[in-house]
């Protein structure tokens, strides 16, 4: 019975919490207008944040895809949308005033 819960403990410790997809299309859903066409898990970067990518299927306000930084693996609410939203000023000097 010790050595049942010593290896549980043990590979407890062993696991390493990582963000899933599902919490980066949330963020996205919640806090975007991409609409999300395909989720990419990309490499760590250099401080071992865990990195993804994203293309929308709504291309006006994100044409290239986003991407998402999440400097936390153990909380999704430290991931924050890392590609600036394209405004495009010249369409609102066409409407009238």
């Amino acid at each position: 019975m010790v050595a049942l819960a010593f290896g549980i403990a043990a590979a407890n410790s062993n696991a390493r919490a990582e963000i899933k997809d599902y919490m980066i299309l949330r963020l996205l859903y919640l806090d975007t207008s991409c609409g999300v066409d395909h989720l990419e898990r990309l490499e760590p970067d250099a401080d071992g944040n865990q990195r993804f990518s994203a293309k929308c299927r709504n291309v006006s306000s994100y044409p290239d895809g986003l991407e998402v930084l999440c400097t936390d693996p153990d909380d999704d609410r430290a991931c924050r949308v890392t590609t600036p939203e394209k405004t495009y000023k010249h369409l609102e000097l066409l409407q009238p005033r």
